[in-house]
């Protein structure tokens, strides 16, 4: 039910899954009674403050609420350095400092790991936070068209498009591809629906999206104008590679010695915040406990992120991936890095691949799936004495852990690591083992 122009006091607590701050209504002279003491969300607040709230959805439980005013402003509050935050939907914490962030995300992985019943014991091995670099991290970022030819993120909740012309999370070489980006929107509206800028060592490549099937003269006229604002550039039509000029694959380091390398192609999944990576490349070697020729299971592995750095550790490692291309990345990647006799690429299905293991055991599995977490999935784990969850979506998270536990894991650590600075999203990695 929308509320319309009621306006209450707000008793900000704890930052929340989604980047709102969670708090109360508190009391105030004409205050709707039933409103007093009721959970309310509301985004740019800093917990411990007392703020004006004009309620925007009204729930038997809660209510949502924009900021309209800070009333006890917190020592924590500092003044954004991006002029689109509030505006773009991408960051959410640019308002709050950033060792009040990471604490703010310690206190909201072990508030879900407590509201999913999961044992003081077990709360107790939360690892604090690992930092990022606060700002200028990011080496992907996907824009869109509005239908002006206007490029920009979207705003939060909508699919309405804020232009920009700079990003303050992202790396100097994506804000440089940026400057003139608005100039480009126009002259490919109609035809291109979203650009992915990416970055490597060697510069940025841009990603061309259209759902539309372009006739060779068109193809040639979004290349002809993106030559004049790209060096490197891939246009794609639906998921098939139409045209492209200079460089179509990203080298990325999987190591701080740039000693061992991948590539990837533009346009497919890989992270977004290559110093986080690199720790947590480093943390899986760790927590696999690895001793030369032991059997890993490495699911969802994409182009070969965690494969390649454990094989060089010595490990025996399959490596599952669902998508064709990765997988022959995958292939050429340890081909080139003298480790295609450890590592095995199987291209398929994890949950297909999973049925085929009946009886099988592997010393360490490793699963990085999407958000919607493993599922059923767990139910078809071979065994294995060590397993490492990795996780970008903190309910799925839980879910998978509790799954985990319920079939005799143990919990010997829980990590987040802060992957997406200035948001409320986080990488987290748990190591489990089982006897």
């Amino acid at each position: 039910m929308n509320s319309g122009e009621s306006i209450v006091t707000i008793r900000a607590r704890a930052l929340a899954f989604g980047g709102e701050i969670v708090g109360e209504v508190a009391p105030k002279p004409g205050t709707d009674e039933s409103l007093l003491g009721i959970t309310a969300f509301v985004p740019f607040v800093v917990p411990g403050e007392q703020v004006q709230g004009r309620i925007i959805e009204r729930k038997k439980r809660y209510v949502r609420a924009e900021l309209v005013a800070v009333d006890e402003p917190s020592a924590a509050r500092v003044v954004p350095p991006c002029t689109f935050f509030g505006a773009c939907g991408g960051c959410e914490l640019q308002h709050i400092e950033y060792s009040t962030q990471l604490a703010l995300k310690y206190e909201m992985v072990r508030g879900a790991l407590a509201a999913g019943k999961l044992s003081i014991a077990i709360l107790n091995r939360l690892n604090p936070v690992v930092a990022s670099s606060p700002y200028h991290y990011r080496r992907r970022v996907s824009l869109h068209l509005d239908r002006s030819g206007g490029v920009g993120f979207y705003r939060a909740g909508s699919r309405s498009v804020v232009v920009v012309d700079s990003c303050a999370i992202s790396v100097p070489a994506i804000n440089k591809a940026l400057e003139n980006i608005t100039q480009f929107g126009p002259l490919v509206s109609g035809r291109i629906s979203s650009i992915q800028l990416e970055s490597d060592q060697h510069g940025v490549i841009a990603v061309l999206k259209t759902p539309y099937d372009l006739a060779k003269a068109e193809i040639a006229v979004i290349l002809g104008h993106a030559k004049r604002f790209f060096e490197n550039a891939v246009l794609i039509s639906g998921t098939r590679e139409i045209g492209g000029f200079g460089r179509q694959i990203l080298e990325v380091p999987l190591d701080g010695t740039e000693s061992l390398t991948a590539s990837i192609p533009a346009g497919y999944f890989s992270q977004v915040n290559w110093e986080i990576n690199l720790k947590l490349v480093e943390h899986v070697i760790r927590g696999a406990n690895l001793l030369a020729g032991k059997q890993v299971l490495d699911l969802y592995s994409g182009a070969g992120n965690f494969s390649l750095a454990l094989a060089r550790e010595g490990a025996r490692v399959t490596a599952v991936e669902n998508d064709t291309r990765l997988v022959a990345f995958g292939r050429q990647n340890a081909s080139r890095n003298q480790l295609d006799r450890a590592v095995t690429f199987v291209e398929s299905p994890v949950e297909r691949y999973l049925e085929t293991l009946s009886g099988k055991s592997f010393d360490a599995i490793l699963a990085d799936p999407p958000r919607s977490g493993l599922g059923s999935s767990i139910d078809r784990l071979p065994a294995t004495k060590r397993l490492l969850l990795i996780s970008c979506h903190l309910p799925s998270f839980v879910r998978d852990l509790k799954s985990l536990l319920d079939r005799g894991y143990e919990v010997e650590e829980i990590t987040p690591y802060d992957m997406f600075a200035q948001t409320s999203s986080l990488e987290i990695l748990a190591v489990l083992s089982r006897k």
